[in-house]
């Protein structure tokens, strides 16, 4: 659900993100299949110097406990990028 979703992921990404200086989490979402399970979910960041970043977001939702089959997805002046976290 959105506040589970909230304090196991976003939450602690958002403080590691800010902690460190390099981004923010700027929202989420989520999705339910017909019986209520959860399909997918989503974080939406802003990432300074993704390039340079990404690996530590990636460490960061590992150590937060992200399901395999997890990735990100991010965009660099129109280029797209889908890195596997698990």
């Amino acid at each position: 659900m959105p506040i589970d979703r909230g304090e196991k992921y976003e939450d602690p990404l958002d403080d590691f993100l800010q902690e460190n200086e390099i981004g923010e989490v700027t929202g989420g979402g989520s999705s339910l299949t017909e019986l209520g399970d959860i399909e997918w979910v989503g974080i939406d960041i802003q990432l300074k110097s993704p390039h340079e970043n990404i690996a530590k977001v990636v460490r960061k939702l590992r150590e937060l406990g992200a399901p395999n089959g997890s990735y990100l997805e991010y965009s660099v002046q129109g280029k797209s990028y889908k890195v596997p976290v698990k």
